[in-house]
């Protein structure tokens, strides 16, 4: 059973290890999922039938690595990482890789479940430019995503490609000659994360297949160096998101809620109190990031860039200091809160794209790039409460650590609710479900200074910052009424929609004596009227990305 470099190994030397249960092979799961046998278990029967499954398709006698990704679920930090915000994720479930080089370029995907995921392959040579290296990866991954978007044949490989494709042109010389040439691969996928559910099954397919071609390249490249470059890599899928889901599958612990910080990176970890658990709640309804949802993502991330820079325009004393929307922040310009409010007052409340060229005339080669990633919003860029929630969610991300060192588990729950109030689309008034209105003007505004200056403590503590939620709107009918159905729920802290909106999933904190209840709830109430599956359970925090 010798290791041969990169940690390769032959099938039946791995499976050999994979039966022995005093093997170094489980004292590795011992790491990645504590002390939970179930998930052990449940985790070395995946691999066993990933690897079974690579010996039926490539042959036995092979000598292979072995990957192992992860999903997330980020409980507060939402839609801010790519405006420099913190997030605050916990690692769930699991995908793993079996793989081995080639000799020449072509990657073959496969996966275990091929009926809903065909074999696809590329050759990496015939999908980078000829002669030259790419100037613009972001100009590229959008031109590349316009010639495919109408093409059914390419599918969940475009996630292999994302991080391949990025890692050949990492390394990729002026005149287009590769220094060194990715090596192509034979690959076998299985997973349990839920596909388009919010859960970053994505960027779980994007970092296992990265962290294949570092090992079996030998590429030398910093972990904090990785995050970023994962990030800018599944911009090849359509989508313009942060790093933070790249940096919680890195950094993942058992048992542990992350808290990370971008710009520069630090990571730290805290546990949830004792006696409080996770539960999940799926759905049903897929959140497709390369549907109509690609530019409902897109053009809120345009809002939050337009208002940056109307802020910098309207404010020059501070624009200096401006440089990420995190920045719009008390501490970071030295002034209270009533100042920032100012400010966002200052935006507009909604705006087209001709508006926007009229206010920001200087910076038309910007705007117009920004507007390449998505069409226009029919109802205009709402850029006030786009801006306020991610202003406001910047704050209250930042204040995760301390709720959980101090075992303040309400304000903790308090920050998730709030943090999905911004992403609301209906709320519950009289017993029926109507549409919210998360629109903050003018008036509004001038309401919340009022409260602040007022000298009552009572209107002070509702007028601040991290207690607005803005108005982000990715939320669904169907999401806010998991969410409802769960702050309903005798001993649930918090609850709020996870990943970036428009259907996936919600997660609750509750009190461990409630949790059976708060699933028998969803089951009752969400899943059985519509004839679904219960998709809800609890969820244990594991551990990150690792070669085996």
């Amino acid at each position: 059973m010798a290791v041969e470099a990169g940690g390769r190994r032959l099938i039946s030397g791995w499976i050999e290890l994979l039966k022995d249960t005093n093997s170094a092979f489980h004292s590795r799961l011992d790491q990645i999922y504590g002390d939970n046998e179930d998930l052990k278990r449940e985790a070395a029967q995946m691999c066993l039938r990933t690897l079974e499954a690579f010996a039926g398709r490539y042959g036995e006698n092979r000598s292979v690595i072995i990957v192992r990704s992860t999903g997330r679920v980020n409980l507060v930090g939402t839609h801010i990482d790519h405006r420099g915000g913190s997030v605050n994720p916990i690692c769930i479930k699991q995908m793993w890789l079996v793989v081995e080089p080639r000799d020449d370029d072509l990657v073959l995907a496969k996966n275990v479940e091929s009926s809903q995921f065909p074999d696809e392959q590329f050759r990496i040579s015939e999908c980078l430019p000829m002669k030259e290296k790419i100037q613009d990866w972001d100009a590229w991954c959008h031109d590349e995503f316009e010639k495919r978007k109408d093409d059914p044949s390419i599918t969940w490989s475009n996630y292999v490609r994302a991080a391949v494709l990025y890692f050949q042109h990492q390394n990729t010389k002026d005149d287009g000659s590769f220094t060194p040439a990715i090596k192509g691969m034979n690959m076998m996928f299985y997973g349990d994360v839920p596909r388009a559910a919010g859960l970053a099954s994505s960027s779980a397919l994007v970092m296992a297949t990265a962290e294949a071609v570092i090992r079996i390249n030998a590429l030398r490249i910093e972990p904090a160096d990785l995050v970023e470059h994962w990030g800018f890599a599944e911009w090849y899928v359509g989508t313009r998101g942060g790093c933070s889901d790249h940096a919680a599958i890195i950094y993942g612990k058992p048992g542990t809620i992350l808290h990370i910080k971008a710009f520069p990176l630090s990571v730290e970890g805290a546990a949830l109190p004792v006696g409080h658990s996770f539960v999940l709640a799926n759905s049903g309804i897929e959140a497709k990031k390369q549907a109509g949802a690609r530019n409902i993502f897109n053009s809120r991330v345009a809002a939050y860039i337009f208002g940056l820079m109307m802020l910098r325009k309207n404010f020059p004393q501070y624009a200096d200091k401006l440089e990420r929307l995190r920045d719009v922040n008390p501490e970071r310009l030295g002034v209270d809160e009533v100042q920032i409010y100012r400010m966002v007052k200052s935006l507009p409340a909604s705006v087209s794209r001709a508006d926007i060229r009229e206010l920001l005339p200087e910076s038309e080669q910007k705007i117009r790039r920004v507007f390449r990633s998505h069409d226009e919003p029919k109802q205009g860029y709402h850029i006030r409460r786009i801006c306020l929630y991610g202003i406001a969610e910047c704050i209250r991300a930042n204040m995760v650590p301390r709720c959980l060192q101090t075992d303040d588990i309400k304000t903790f729950g308090e920050l998730m609710s709030i943090s999905h109030n911004g992403d609301r689309v209906t709320k519950v008034v009289d017993g029926k479900r109507i549409p919210t209105d998360n629109s903050y003007p003018a008036a509004r505004i001038d309401a919340l200074i009022s409260d602040l200056e007022s000298g009552d403590p009572q209107r002070i503590s509702r007028a601040r910052l991290w207690c607005q939620s803005g108005g982000y709107n990715v939320s669904l009918p169907e999401i806010d009424m998991l969410v409802d159905i769960a702050l309903a729920t005798p001993g649930v802290i918090g609850a709020g929609l996870v990943g970036g909106g428009m259907g996936g999933s919600i997660v609750a904190v509750v009190e461990d004596k409630h949790a059976r209840q708060l699933i028998e709830n969803l089951a009752e109430q969400y899943y059985r009227p519509r004839r679904l599956p219960v998709g809800a359970e609890i969820i244990t925090p594991v551990g990150g990305l690792c070669t085996i």
